[in-house]
């Protein structure tokens, strides 16, 4: 007989999760999964990853996991709540002359409304009343509603019956409706390492130091033919793979991580490292400025487009029409922000987050007419997709590329045959988690781009889905269409069809769920408490 058992010191959302997780376990017990010679229904619960004994004894230790730590990643770094928005001041868009349901176009109005927001001390919430509101009245791509401003939050009355609607008409190819993003994009060198420093470490030696200071967020920049090379060996890089080589070729490294204390020409960072720092003849690494907006939002509404009248189905890469014609939400360099409550409906594209740093798409559902791309997390660091629902809606399911680092899909759930997307230009350090449906084949981008993902792809208790048996080579060279994904980490990977899976790093446990069930919250739980809420499952 299993029996729940806490300590009792832990805090109550840590008791609140470790129940969850009781119940999650027992569910995953019935679970089908494929062990490498057939499907069976797992009759064992779930058994601890020796990964997780891992990352908790280096914890303990003060020595490198595995493991990344998955834990810095979302608003605050997962530290706090998403916010309490009921004190800010609200600027009501039918106040400055928007109005719903009345089939006229509402694009001046509501940046008008953004407009005045933005002007207030502190920013504000643009309000939505119920109703629907029209926006694109042409085709002009270089039209859009522009947020320039830090605290200015785009608040409906709800994403369901009887809310807020916001639906863009007119294909705007390659122009995202609404866009987050400081006028300000200057980035001088602040000063560079002079020392190598461990992944999953704290601390960093620069130059000079004078024009760092305590809370100060900062983006570690580095791209190098000679640092790809040693970063990927032995694995061999394709010459097609031409955006790594040359003179300004190499991996985009562009990590952003917040100062916590100087000592000398010592830096210590709030989060950690996510890869080796080795320093290379040929070019340093670069301190820069990470200038950004801070505490938008967007919650409570249904955002729809007309791609629902065009008259072809999606078709992946056929044209512009098909991948760019009517594109959402876009946020770019945006720190401690979130989107939550909200529902994407018949888009090309849903939410484009770029440079993004402590943010969180929370509670989000993509539906409608199959498009190309639901959300996607680009360079930036700490961004983190939980509880959302793909279910099919578009080609990608959630995805990252091009440099991104500690990217964090939880809990989430995708349609039979959706693929995430690892979209090149080398992320590194993501967690796929407590992930239901999907598979990861036909990965995304350019094969000059390649490769799709950099080491530490780690995924955890997925739940793969297909309607074929599949075979994962995660390193060929040899095809185009490939799965190119430096020694992936897998744990606890299930399969509704025979899965194979040949150049994994690490695949412990397949066909087997394993604890913790999410990898994210039991490090997150670690890293608040200092307790490892897996053991709270112990048989008597």
């Amino acid at each position: 007989m299993m029996r729940y058992r806490c300590h009792p010191s832990l805090s109550k959302q840590v008791m609140i999760y470790t129940k969850l997780l009781f119940s999650i376990c027992l569910l995953l017990t019935g679970f089908f999964a494929y062990t490498g010679e057939k499907e069976h229904v797992i009759d064992k619960l779930p058994v601890t990853a020796p990964l997780w004994e891992d990352f908790v004894t280096a914890k303990k230790n003060n020595t490198i996991p595995v493991l990344p730590d998955f834990s810095y990643a979302g608003y605050h770094f997962s530290e706090q709540s998403l916010p309490d928005i009921s004190s800010k001041k609200k600027f009501d868009v039918t106040q400055y002359g928007a109005i719903p349901n009345d089939e006229q176009y509402d694009d001046e109005a509501i940046q008008r409304t953004v407009d005045a927001a933005s002007a207030n001390p502190g920013g504000g919430i643009v309000f939505f009343p119920p109703g629907k509101f029209l926006l694109a009245a042409d085709e002009d791509n270089k039209k859009q509603i522009r947020i320039a401003a830090s605290n200015i939050i785009l608040q409906g009355s709800g994403s369901g019956k009887g809310g807020t609607e916001i639906y863009q008409d007119k294909k705007r190819i390659n122009d995202r409706q609404i866009l987050f993003k400081p006028n300000e994009d200057k980035q001088p060198r602040l000063t560079y390492i002079t020392k190598d420093a461990p992944r999953e470490t704290f601390w960093v030696e620069v130059a000079d130091a004078s024009k760092l200071r305590a809370g100060d967020d900062v983006i570690i920049k580095h791209h190098s033919e000679a640092y790809t090379k040693w970063y990927f060996a032995p694995l061999s890089l394709k010459p097609q793979w031409t955006r790594l080589f040359g003179d300004d070729g190499g991996m985009q490294i562009s990590e952003i991580h917040t100062i916590k204390k100087i000592d000398g020409n010592r830096v210590q960072f709030i989060n950690p490292l996510h890869l080796d720092i080795h320093l290379v003849a040929d070019k340093p690494f670069e301190l820069v400025p990470y200038n950004c907006l801070q505490e938008c939002g967007i919650t409570g509404i249904l955002f729809s487009s007309n791609w629902k009248n065009y008259p072809e189905e999606f078709v992946h890469h056929k044209n512009e029409i098909h991948d760019y014609a009517w594109e959402a939400v876009g946020m770019e360099y945006v720190k401690n922000s979130w989107i939550s409550d909200c529902v994407f409906h018949d888009w090309n594209e849903g939410i484009f987050i770029r440079a993004g740093y402590q943010v969180t798409v929370q509670h989000v559902t993509f539906t409608g007419k199959k498009g190309h791309a639901s959300v996607h997390a680009r360079t930036g660091y700490g961004v983190l997709i939980k509880q959302c629902h793909f279910n099919g809606a578009q080609h990608h399911g959630p995805g990252t590329g091009y440099s991104a680092a500690g990217t964090v899909i939880t809990q989430c759930d995708l349609g039979t045959d959706q693929n995430f997307d690892s979209h090149s230009g080398q992320p590194y350090a993501t967690l796929f988690d407590d992930i239901k449906g999907g598979v990861f084949y036909n990965l995304g981008g350019p094969e000059p781009g390649h490769p799709h993902h950099g080491k530490q792809l780690v995924l955890w208790n997925f739940q793969h889905s297909s309607e074929k048996e599949q075979h994962y080579n995660f390193w060929d060279t040899a095809r185009r269409r490939n799965y190119t994904i430096a020694s992936p980490i897998l744990a606890g990977f299930q399969s509704d069809k025979a899965v194979e899976i040949e150049n994994a790093g690490i695949n412990q446990l397949q066909g087997q769920a394993v604890l913790p069930v999410s990898l994210f919250e039991a490090q997150l739980a670690l890293r608040l408490t200092g307790k490892d809420i897996s053991k709270c499952l112990s048989q008597d």
